[in-house]
């Protein structure tokens, strides 16, 4: 798996969290504090575009969550609205299959805004830990601004830091 860049600061993002903190500067092989290392269980290509400055709230957009190879499908990932107006709020939702949902021990969307920069939020799990995971976001922009961003869906899956880890997740 390669390297991710690092996310840049939320405020050139082109969405804001309404709820939630935004998780910026992520590597894929960078150490925290906490002993839990992250290694992305989706394919990297699940993505939705939204559209930002829309004149209307659009309908909801979708993606088949897949396996790393695209074998296998994990489970849905939606934005809805799938576009609309500066300021409008939009719900991401990750449903996994309860195949799969034990696996996955995080969720988060990374935005990229194009010129407006890339970001990376985690998602917050539903209480009950069924593989369903949310997160809302505002979209934010210039009056009469119009573009596409795209938000890419990563779920990930624990792997211990202390069992040799080759480093390609993410510790926290």
């Amino acid at each position: 798996m390669q390297a991710d860049l690092p996310a840049r600061a939320s405020a050139r993002g082109a969405l804001l969290p309404a709820a939630g903190v935004c998780l910026a500067g992520l590597l894929a092989g960078c150490t925290g504090s906490t002993g839990t290392t992250w290694v992305q269980y989706n394919a990297a290509d699940n993505t939705v575009s939204i559209d930002v400055g829309a004149a209307a709230v659009e309908d909801p957009v979708s993606v088949t969550l897949t396996s790393n190879t695209g074998a296998v499908e994990l489970g849905t990932g939606t934005v809805d609205p799938g576009g609309g107006p500066i300021g409008t709020m939009h719900t991401v939702t990750v449903s996994v299959s309860s195949d799969y949902a034990s696996d996955i021990g995080r969720a988060s969307v990374r935005l990229d805004s194009g010129s407006r920069g890339v970001d990376e939020y985690d998602m917050d799990a539903d209480s009950t830990g069924e593989g369903y995971w949310v997160v809302q976001l505002q979209s934010v922009g210039d009056v009469g601004e119009t573009r596409t961003d795209s938000l890419t869906f990563r779920l990930w899956t624990a792997s211990g830091a202390d069992s040799g880890s080759s480093g390609l997740g993410i510790t926290l």
